[in-house]
């Protein structure tokens, strides 16, 4: 006699339905899913039912709920693996890194009125408050016509780096005034930060893939990059970390703490603390990069490392580029026990930032405008970055996958492997269309089927456009 079959509640019905939409990749890795409002309308079920099936499919690890933002396919080992894979070149050692013509290209590109920017990580300007700063710099010019002439020497602005501190205090970072060092950017920030902890020759963590204007600093400075893979949402894989630490004498680990570009990977804050002690551990100053943490879609900060820091040893860097405006070059570095040495530094390399810039910034961080202003770029970014994603599943080749961000505005893109991203970064070029391909991204050139697109541009007249022209080039 056969078994006794028994019918499923309604709940685990709506689960099973859920599992083999997320089987057949209706919804990637790290991707919403719908509503619980929207899935009992679209299912004619009651909102209890759904409660229940998203419960089950959480306890079975399908998916995972987000502080204020729902739930999200979770990201499995094969996944974060395929996203970021390339096992020929994985090898875990130190190596110089070889300068890279082509980001400096991208850059030099971005000044172009013709272009469509998908290459370099920078937005539009119509998404920066550019009528508010002017109303600023032209009042501080009229009331004040000699002030803003002198040098701000190091550690900067006085009432610039107390504004500073109190943003950072918002963030859970326990800094002063006194803790705060005014800087050419986020870029400058870096190299000092690395210039206080390492010289030439010594060894350095990096993510991978990672930000290739890190690379381009590692390159300039002499140093030599071990590179840490990184899964898309948790960041570096800890056990290479702390192999690569046992292996050699790391003089810094470099993160993009928040939203990393190009994954957009942001740890829990339990990995965090993880990783800081490991480092801890083996005496190795953390170097973070925290330039896209305001631009969570949901609203809620990512904590810095800075804010379990007991020791030190975080280099906090950061600048409002990504945010307010990347002309002002007004970015800052939060050095830990290195204060002292990262003043003498940024004095030796440049005397001091712009006067004028700190005082209009300073301005503007004291009148609400900047947390008005982000939380409107923020929706953008996530409107943009779900369409993107949306697009790309309708006219790249089967087989393409992306990353799926929850905050900043760059999106990295997997192709098929047939598909080699260096050709198709010089046939967008012809049709004025800057890409950033993969092999930018890692000091061996290993992501060759990868590329990032800068998605914080207006969608109909660029974004979209653009995609489909890449999708037909790509067909």
């Amino acid at each position: 006699m056969d078994a006794p079959r028994f019918q499923l509640h309604r709940y685990e019905q709506l689960a099973e339905q859920l599992t083999r939409e997320i089987q057949a990749g209706r919804y990637s890795p790290g991707e919403k899913i719908p509503g619980t409002r929207v899935l009992a309308e679209t299912h004619g079920v009651s909102i209890n039912t759904v409660l229940q099936a998203q419960k089950l499919l959480e306890n079975q690890g399908m998916i995972e709920a987000v502080q204020r933002s729902g739930f999200f396919v979770k990201w499995r080992g094969e996944d974060a693996a395929q996203l970021v894979k390339n096992p020929a070149k994985a090898t875990l050692k130190p190596i110089l890194v070889k300068r890279q013509r082509l980001a400096l290209d991208l850059i030099q590109a971005t000044g172009s009125k013709t272009m469509v920017q998908l290459g370099a990580a920078l937005p539009h300007e119509s998404y920066f408050p550019g009528q508010e700063l002017q109303r600023i710099a032209a009042r501080i010019s009229r009331a004040d016509d000699t002030g803003f002439m002198r040098y701000e020497v190091p550690p900067g602005l006085p009432s610039l780096c107390e504004s500073l501190a109190l943003r950072m205090l918002s963030y859970g970072c326990e800094v002063s005034a006194a803790d705060i060092l005014v800087t050419n950017g986020c870029h400058e920030a870096l190299i000092i930060a690395l210039k206080c902890v390492a010289e030439p020759g010594d060894v350095v963590l990096l993510e991978s893939p990672t930000y290739y204007g890190l690379l381009q600093v590692i390159d300039t400075l002499g140093l030599r990059a071990v590179e840490i893979p990184c899964h898309p949402e948790s960041g570096m894989d800890l056990d290479k970390v702390e192999d690569a630490c046992q292996q050699w004498d790391v003089k810094a680990c470099i993160v993009v703490s928040n939203f990393s570009n190009p994954l957009g990977s942001c740890p829990d804050n339990n990995q965090k603390q993880t990783l800081l002690s490991l480092l801890n551990s083996f005496d190795v100053p953390l170097v973070e990069d925290d330039i896209y943490g305001d631009l969570a879609f949901d609203g809620h900060r990512p904590t810095p490392y800075k804010h379990f820091d007991t020791t030190g040893e975080v280099l906090y860097c950061s600048s409002f580029s990504k945010s307010v405006s990347p002309g002002l070059r007004v970015g800052w570095l939060s050095p830990g026990r290195y204060t002292e040495k990262a003043a003498y530094l940024k004095f030796t390399q440049n005397i001091a930032s712009a006067t004028l810039n700190q005082r209009v910034l300073d301005e503007y961080l004291r009148n609400g405008g900047m947390d008005k202003h982000v939380r409107k770029i923020r929706r953008r970014y996530a409107a943009n970055i779900g369409q993107c994603i949306d697009l790309i599943k309708t006219t790249f080749p089967p087989g393409t996958r992306t990353s799926q961000p929850r905050g900043g505005f760059v999106l990295w893109v997997q192709l098929p492997g047939e598909f080699d991203t260096t050709e198709l970064y010089q046939k967008a070029l012809e049709h004025k269309i800057s890409i950033a391909p993969g092999y930018l991204f890692s000091s061996d050139q290993r992501f060759k089927h990868h590329f990032r697109i800068n998605c914080a541009l207006p969608w109909e007249s660029m974004l979209s456009p653009a995609l489909h022209t890449l999708g037909r080039l790509l067909d």
